[in-house]
């Protein structure tokens, strides 16, 4: 009789086991930028964590920012080795975005443009130089403006920006959270189920150490 409860035992403790094994990311398929030669390592990670978030919005919440639940100290997003960063809504911004991606449907993975990301390395090289912000350029160039030099857009086009010395992962959760933008504009773009080409550039900033550009749109013709 021991030795039969000792299997059951096994079967139950190895069943348990598998469940609660970790999700694993189909990073092959997901990753579809990785083999381009006109984009950084950075801006690949970028394209690669879009497209987790799209694929399995549900999960993504759980194993990608479920922890960060516990680092919120008031309006102070403190993890230990690193700066603490003061948000403007503190916890409130997370506990939203968290409750948005557990039920949120997933979207079209994002096929990396060459052309969308020369556009978006314009707005970085402008902005490395000059310090500003914004989705404006220099001369007030907007990101259809700056596109248009490296082809045609068809279907909704939109920009996103984020400005901190962070790497592609956070900085991609911290414009899902969208902390102190009242429209989550930047999470809904991420969002978006139409679109479905993605460009991407990230550099240096004066201000704030390290930028990342991110356009989307339906379809693009490059030139």
């Amino acid at each position: 009789m021991r030795h039969f409860l000792f299997i059951i035992l096994l079967i139950f403790t190895t069943t348990t086991a598998w469940s609660q094994s970790k999700f694993e990311w189909p990073v092959k398929m997901l990753d579809t930028a990785r083999d381009v030669d006109y984009l950084t390592d950075d801006e690949k990670d970028m394209i690669l964590e879009l497209n987790k978030v799209r694929f399995n919005p549900v999960e993504y919440a759980k194993e990608r920012m479920r922890w960060m639940g516990s680092c919120y100290k008031g309006k102070l997003f403190k993890v230990p080795g690193k700066t603490d960063l003061l948000t403007e809504e503190g916890k409130a911004a997370y506990d939203e975005c968290m409750k948005f991606l557990e039920t949120a449907k997933p979207a079209p993975l994002l096929t990396p443009s060459k052309g969308m990301s020369r556009a978006c390395r314009l707005l970085v090289y402008d902005q490395s130089a000059t310090g500003n912000t914004g989705h404006k350029g220099s001369w007030n160039s907007t990101p259809a403006e700056r596109v248009k030099k490296f082809g045609t857009f068809m279907g909704n086009y939109a920009e996103n920006i984020h400005y901190g010395d962070s790497d592609a992962p956070f900085s991609v959760i911290a414009l899902l959270i969208d902390d102190g933008v009242k429209s989550r504009d930047h999470r809904k773009t991420i969002m978006n189920p139409s679109f479905n080409v993605v460009g991407a550039a990230t550099g240096s900033h004066k201000a704030f150490g390290k930028m990342f550009v991110s356009t989307f749109a339906t379809n693009f013709t490059e030139k």
